[in-house]
């Protein structure tokens, strides 16, 4: 039996690419998942899936719009109610608006980008902080590349991560008394959305691509969710205010 049997984790954004992976890598570590996602169908679809991949798998779907200020105090609440208890928090769901540059970049975009992102992040770790403070917890928030790597045409969405991976940093030094953990993931690894691009503009993946040194898009239940099970372990849980880079080489820190 996993060390981690009978942990809860909410997954913001669970539904599909990132989070799903995620979901996948935890229910086989028999930890109960809640997922938020905008559509009930694809919620509806990854319920079924989770539970064909692991019969007894504990899951909870929410319908959630991470803009709607008053959804992380109510999913937090709903999870209470379910199971009881909270042990990790995975802020995954973002709104993805790119393709423009700093003057094209209209408030809307700003306003939809950090809403569902910095602000959502934000409010569910707020809402989250006492349940983890008894389970001494683990927080773990999606970052990105492009922020990292500062990468033109993602003016709204850059930034954004990049607020998020302070917060985190100040979070970890808050929290770190109470044994709560809180570290960054910047992933790249296949999605619907990457997919999607793939399709459309394959040449540019190709050119990407090359410049990763492994030459190739990682998976989203192998390199991240497997992360995300070894940081809520024991073992893992003497990391924190760390960004880890799961991209496959593509960003090589000095």
């Amino acid at each position: 039996m996993s060390t981690l049997t009978g942990k809860v984790a909410i997954i913001t954004g669970g539904s599909k690419g990132t989070g799903l992976g995620i979901a996948k890598a935890y229910i086989k570590e028999g930890i109960a998942v809640v997922l938020t996602g905008r559509t009930a169908d694809a919620l509806d679809a990854a319920q079924s899936e989770l539970e064909q991949l692991v019969p007894d798998a504990q899951v909870l779907t929410l319908v959630a719009d991470n803009k709607d200020h008053d959804v992380p105090a109510q999913v937090v609440a709903d999870t209470i109610a379910r199971f009881g208890r909270l042990d990790i928090l995975i802020n995954n769901a973002q709104e993805f608006r790119t393709g423009k540059t700093i003057e094209d970049t209209t408030f809307d975009d700003m306003q939809a980008t950090f809403d569902s992102g910095f602000f959502a992040t934000w409010r569910y770790m707020t809402a989250a902080l006492p349940h983890l403070k008894t389970t001494e917890g683990t927080v773990i928030n999606m970052g990105s590349g492009a922020g990292v790597q500062s990468v033109p045409g993602h003016a709204a969405y850059g930034p954004n991560k990049e607020a998020i991976r302070g917060l985190s940093r100040i979070a970890a030094k808050e929290w770190g008394t109470d044994k709560i953990t809180v570290n960054v993931i910047n992933p790249y690894v296949a999605s619907a959305e990457s997919e999607r691009y793939e399709k459309a503009h394959p040449e540019i993946i190709a050119e990407i691509n090359k410049g990763i040194a492994l030459g190739r898009i990682g998976d989203a239940e192998l390199n991240v969710g497997s992360l995300c099970v070894y940081l809520a372990t024991e073992g893992g849980k003497y990391m924190t205010g760390a960004s880890f880079d799961v991209d496959g080489g593509a960003f090589i820190r000095p």
